[in-house]
This record gives C-alpha cells, sequence and structure tokens, in this order.
C-alpha cells in the first residue's frame, strides 16, 4: 500500500510550486470567483455556456490531436462537453508547440501497468512553455470533474463521496488522458499521464480529459527520455 501511494503521489508535476493554495471549494463554475466574474445573479438550475464565463482557454467540443513521437504516432480524441477548461488549456498549449521537442518524464510499468506522463520540456531547450502569454505567468487550472447526473462540472475539490465516484462521466481507464497536478488540487498546468490500466483510484481526484484513439500500441512501447517530436491539433 505505501509503494502504491507512492506512485500515486508521483503523478504530480515536478515543477516548483510557489503559488499560494487556494482553499477547495465544491460549488459551480459560475460561483468560483477565481475563474468567474458577473455570474453571482444566475440560478444554478439555467443552462450556462461555461465558455463565455471563464477567462480561461475553454472548449466546450471534442477535439483530436495527433502526437508525433520517436516511437510512433498517437491520435487523441478530447471530451470538451464533459472538461472544457482542461481540453482547453491542453489545446492551447498543443497550438503554441508547447508540448513540441519535450519528454515523457515518467514511465511507471513495472511490476504492473501504471501511467505514461508527458509534458515535461524541463530539459529540452530553454524556452519557458508554462508561461500563459496573456499574464506573463504560470497558469493554474482547477480540478474539474463532471457527474454524469449534472449539467456542469464540479471544480475545485476532490470527489470522494461513492455515490458521486460512480456516477463521474469520465474515469481513469485504459487508455485514458488525465492531467497531473501537485498536491494542491488548482495546479495543473502543462502535464498528462495516460493510463496504461484501469485505475479507479486516481477517479475523483485526478481530471479526465481525453484518450488515445489510435496508437496504443505505441504508448505501451513508450520509455522515460522518449520524446514527443510535434503535437498538433486535427480534425477528427
Amino acid at each position: 500500500m505505501k509503494e502504491f501511494k507512492n506512485k500515486i503521489t508521483k503523478l504530480s508535476n515536478n515543477s516548483i510550486l510557489t503559488f499560494k493554495i487556494f482553499q477547495p471549494i465544491y460549488i459551480y463554475l459560475f460561483v468560483n470567483l477565481f475563474l468567474i466574474s458577473g455570474c453571482s445573479n444566475i440560478n444554478k438550475s439555467e443552462d450556462i455556456n461555461i465558455c463565455s464565463k471563464t477567462k480561461l482557454p475553454c472548449i466546450d467540443s471534442n477535439e483530436y490531436v495527433l502526437f508525433i513521437t520517436n516511437k510512433g504516432n498517437i491520435k487523441l480524441e478530447l471530451y470538451g462537453k464533459y472538461a472544457p477548461i482542461t481540453v482547453g488549456n491542453f489545446i492551447d498549449f498543443v497550438e503554441r508547440g508547447a508540448y513540441n521537442k519535450t519528454i515523457f518524464n515518467r514511465v511507471i510499468n513495472k511490476p504492473y501497468p501504471f501511467i505514461v506522463r508527458g509534458g515535461d520540456n524541463s530539459s529540452i531547450g530553454n524556452e519557458n512553455k508554462f508561461i500563459d502569454t496573456k499574464t506573463g505567468g504560470k497558469r493554474y487550472i482547477p480540478l474539474e470533474i463532471k457527474l454524469k447526473t449534472n449539467n456542469l462540472p464540479f471544480y475545485g475539490k476532490e470527489i470522494d463521496a461513492p455515490n458521486q465516484i460512480n456516477n463521474i462521466q469520465l474515469k481513469h481507464k485504459r487508455s485514458y488522458l488525465s492531467m497531473a497536478r501537485s498536491k494542491a488540487v488548482n495546479s495543473a498546468n502543462l502535464q498528462f499521464y495516460i493510463l496504461l490500466k484501469s485505475l479507479p483510484e486516481l477517479d475523483g481526484r485526478y481530471a479526465v480529459f481525453g484518450k488515445v484513439i489510435n496508437g496504443m500500441n505505441i504508448v505501451d512501447k513508450i520509455q522515460e527520455e522518449d520524446f514527443i517530436i510535434e503535437a498538433k491539433r486535427i480534425e477528427s
């Protein structure tokens, strides 16, 4: 059990997080003052367009990304309908070339399959791709988890109630894509991981936002220090 907890801890970004850790909140996006402005009078039952209410990159449609790696090509499908801010953040980095020439900095596949983590650019080149061009600082996004029975995702707190965990829209299954983060729930940035096996232990703790739809055999071959040559947004 101790070994497993250590592996989960290693999913976190290696970047030093110097920002203040926000008090987790378990409310809808439109009343989260960290993300949204001008929405305090909106009734929770209304159909809210999340992307019109946040200053963060946001995409509420399915998107597709191709990773061209030194081992082969990997095609991703991203679910903006269920994780619009997480998908918007990821696509923004893709289009800015932030994943180009970045390494897979952690691969855990022994003694059993676990995860492949990517998005680390600390050892390739001198350009800091973590910087948000709009703010001039690092951009962090909140933990974003949608339940099947809710119209909007929840933000800013881990989900641990069994009835809610069973109701999560996107779960940690083999081939799925999720955001890495530090211990702080609102600290996801650039790094992501791909599941090598189903890991329900992670449901409600990390934000799943897509899956590998072609090239999972390539993912299985990836080792630490393998790298993404280019990541690009593509048509379906």
